[in-house]
This record gives C-alpha cells, structure tokens and sequence, in this order.
C-alpha cells in the first residue's frame, strides 16, 4: 500500500511516520522504523512510503503549531526536531522530540494508495 498526504490546512506541514519492520530495526531497536520530514505547502500532495503493513503510525506538525497525532499519547515516536531522520523507535538523542503519533489503517488493498488529508483541527 502506498501511503500518501495532503495539506489541506492553511500552513506549511511536515510529516513523519513509522512502521513496522523488524528487518531494519529488529531486537534492541524496538522492531519499529520511523522517517520524517517530508514538507507539504498548503494544497499540496506526495506519497511518502510503500508499506506491507495494515498499520502505520504518522505524526504532523504545521508552521503554526498544529499537529496532527494520538491526543491520548498512547504511543510515543522519538522526531529529529531540526532535519530529516530515518531511525529506529526508541533510537535518537536527547535533542530529539518525543511526539504521539496516529495510527492508520491503510487496509489491505496493496496496489492502492491511501491518502491521510491534513485539514484544520477541530479545538
């Protein structure tokens, strides 16, 4: 399955995601990778990664402070704050943020590509 963005909200966003794949981080590194920052200008689109799994976690902040994430911080992702990472759950430094990423369902139609709309937040 591909998994893609859309900025629909009225400011820049950045987005990271993570995934299940013990062949990249298996053992000590929790099983999980994650990858950030892909940069979305308002209305603009892109497919960030091919997955085989059913689930995926993704977490979105905009220019303004907006995020995009689980509000009951069930799950934590640790996020480079500065520049784009690929690491492994659990794997940063102490510079790094810790954020609460959504997860996502993206079924189990692997030659489609679903589409996450980051639109403004209800308060």
């Amino acid at each position: 399955m591909w998994l893609a963005f859309k900025n629909n909200y009225s400011k820049r966003v950045r987005v990271a995601v993570m995934e299940y794949d013990p062949d990249s981080c298996g053992g000590e590194y929790g099983n999980w990778s994650t990858e950030g920052w892909w940069k979305f200008d308002p209305g603009n689109s892109r497919t960030v990664i091919w997955t085989m799994n059913r689930y995926v976690y993704y977490y979105a902040e905009a220019t303004d402070g907006t995020w995009w994430g689980d509000e009951d911080g069930r799950i934590r992702m640790y996020v480079n704050p500065y520049e784009n990472f690929e690491s492994c759950y659990r794997i940063g430094t102490s510079t790094w943020d810790v954020v609460q990423p959504k997860r996502k369902d993206v079924g189990t139609f692997w030659l489609n590509t679903l589409t996450v709309n980051l639109t403004a937040r209800r308060t």
